[in-house]
């Protein structure tokens, strides 16, 4: 299936459109089952083909952090997360307490997020720590796979991150409100 995509409309009103809509349209057929989209105050946003470093490092942050994940703690990877009726995001991963269930996870119930960015990484930089602060989502990590670089946000508000800090590679990237059992450096990740 083809996606056409388009910015004829820059800089007028666009029809907005909810979770429900995209659910009814993919049971429908209008957007196929594998279609990788978000959903940013009602605009459909499709999303970039994931590259092999960017897979690499999922697929070790995933491996690594199933072995230390406390069991009074969850981390959810490519969760489909619903912060209201316009906004639904497909972070790489969300760390969370497991008393709540994943499907009732909203903004302030999330300790960490993390998107990994290879080709999206100015919308990841850009947009997406917008929403996530605006729906006061506590932390959040962008992992740069090209330049292995974490850009960590932190201190949400209803307009961004009051705090943003660069970190390497050979950086432990500590979270502030997950369990320290989250902890990691880009670096280690390669020998776990």
């Amino acid at each position: 299936m083809t996606v056409h995509v388009t910015r004829a409309a820059e800089g007028l009103a666009r029809r907005a459109f909810t979770i429900a809509d995209l659910e009814l349209m993919a049971k429908v057929g209008v957007i196929a089952p594998d279609e990788r989209l978000e959903l940013i105050g009602g605009e459909i946003v499709p999303m970039s083909p994931k590259g092999s470093r960017h897979e690499a490092i999922k697929i070790a942050l995933n491996l690594l952090w199933g072995r230390r994940c406390p069991p009074e703690f969850a981390f959810a990877p490519e969760t489909g997360l619903r912060l209201d009726e316009r906004n639904y995001l497909e972070p790489d991963f969300i760390v969370f307490e497991r008393a709540r269930l994943s499907v009732e996870v909203k903004g302030p119930d999330i300790l960490l997020a993390v998107e990994v960015a290879d080709s999206s990484l100015r919308y990841d930089l850009d947009r997406k720590p917008l929403v996530y602060a605006g729906f006061g989502v506590r932390e959040l990590w962008v992992i740069d796979a090209a330049s292995r670089v974490v850009h960590c946000h932190a201190e949400p508000s209803p307009v961004g991150y009051k705090r943003i800090e660069e970190r390497s590679s050979a950086d432990r990237l500590t979270p502030l409100y997950a369990p320290a059992a989250f902890a990691f450096a880009l670096d280690e990740l390669e020998r776990a």
